[in-house]
């Protein structure tokens, strides 16, 4: 009878510990579903804690692609189709909240200026690279271009600015606007913004894959190593009137093997995932995975990291064939100066070494978290991008630089 007692009293405390372990997990995928969003294509998103994690399965952005290319078929947008670029400032234009300017050759400059000025006598420097380099996020005089010029002129160097970065570049991108624009401006040096994302930008042709929340519909062109040469693919780039096609018939796209961040698995439906709470503990731990291979996916011998120093490598070599100095400005991004912060290598060390030892290359981590405490590094940025304050200090780290070389930069007025 005792053991009959205990038996029951076993069989009673599991039942309860199972309800409860089920009102739990009842009550947590209530919740989740509460707090989740869906975009127009259907995907699952749930914000929390100032991040956003998607839910898989992912939907493919046809609805948001076909809203999102009403803006350039407008042609009012401050960007544009570019064949060769994917996208590139649309001469003439202004950003629809008033902060960015592109004069008549497509340059970010101040609005009332329409064009580069006639070459002069003075240092011309061109500069290469993405939204760090383009200044976004600040008005144009508060961009590190801006005060490069400024900082020079005060130390006696006239100089001429062409800030030729854009938004949401990848270095592949860059390396071509030199191609394509940068060298008809015959500059004496050739500074290339290196922001270590971009690196992952070199894998991607749909930014909306590798991006979820970005407002660039437009493909990119890629390279991939073909031995230890370049090869360009996707080029030219998808024309607005095809995007939509190619984004509803993602399967059929030639260039779909191209594309690094997309897998088809993101995309196919599992009974598991009709609960959003196991969706959610799964892009948990994606994430937290993912933040975790960085060091592997940098390694200097992966391709990540060979394709960044290809672009690099074939970047200088134009440049200086076309009679110009070329150094790389190397930029620390805002979630990576836990790290500076805490003395530890970054993520993209050995590759940031390899790139110092083959290109000129200065340095603005230190400079930038020496002139701040640490509890006000928020002081360095608007949103994800420098700030007046940062885009100074980097101007002025940039332009000692350039002083200590000077001899080697002579201005060509025969160019």
């Amino acid at each position: 009878m005792r053991n009959t007692g205990r038996t029951r009293q076993t069989i009673f405390m599991l039942v309860v510990t199972a309800l409860v372990v089920a009102l739990s997990l009842l009550s947590g995928e209530m919740a989740v579903r509460y707090l989740v969003a869906y975009d127009s294509d259907g995907t699952c998103r749930l914000s929390i804690l100032n991040k956003t994690l998607y839910l898989k399965p992912f939907r493919v952005p046809v609805h948001a692609v076909n809203d999102m290319l009403e803006k350039y078929r407008s042609g009012r947008s401050y960007l544009m189709y570019d064949s060769t670029l994917g996208w590139v400032q649309r001469p003439g234009s202004t950003s629809e909240n008033g902060l960015y300017h592109a004069n008549r050759e497509g340059v970010r400059a101040r609005a009332s200026d329409e064009g580069t000025p006639a070459r002069s006598d003075g240092l011309r420097v061109v500069l290469l690279g993405d939204s760090y380099t383009h200044g976004d996020e600040v008005p144009f005089e508060q961009t590190w271009g801006a005060y490069l010029q400024k900082k020079l002129t005060e130390a006696g160097i006239q100089a001429e600015i062409v800030n030729l970065g854009a938004p949401g570049y990848g270095m592949d991108q860059a390396y071509l606007r030199w191609k394509t624009s940068g060298a008809a401006f015959h500059p004496d040096l050739v500074i290339f913004g290196f922001q270590p994302e971009n690196v992952k930008r070199n894998l991607n042709i749909l930014r909306m894959f590798y991006h979820r929340p970005s407002r660039m519909p437009l493909s990119k062109p890629r390279f991939i190593l073909d031995g230890r040469h370049l090869e360009a693919i996707n080029i030219p780039t998808v024309s607005p009137e095809e995007l939509l096609a190619l984004y509803a018939h993602i399967e059929r796209w030639e260039n779909r093997r191209y594309e690094y961040y997309y897998r088809t698995a993101d995309y196919e439906e599992h009974i598991w995932l009709k609960s959003k709470l196991v969706a959610v503990v799964m892009a948990l731990i994606g994430q937290w995975s993912a933040e975790g291979e960085d060091p592997a996916f940098y390694a200097i011998e992966n391709e990540p990291s060979q394709l960044a120093l290809a672009i690099l490598s074939e970047l200088q070599s134009d440049v200086e064939r076309q009679g110009a100095a070329f150094l790389v400005a190397a930029f620390i991004p805002k979630w990576n100066f836990q790290y500076v912060s805490a003395a530890r290598p970054l993520p993209y060390q050995d590759l940031l070494e390899a790139v110092k030892q083959r290109h000129d290359t200065v340095e603005t981590a230190q400079q930038l978290y020496a002139q701040v405490k640490e509890e006000d590094l928020n002081e360095l940025f608007v949103g994800e991008h420098y700030s007046a304050k940062a885009n100074e200090i980097v101007a002025g780290v940039i332009a000692e630089a350039i002083k200590q070389r000077q001899s080697t930069m002579r201005p060509s007025r025969g160019r």
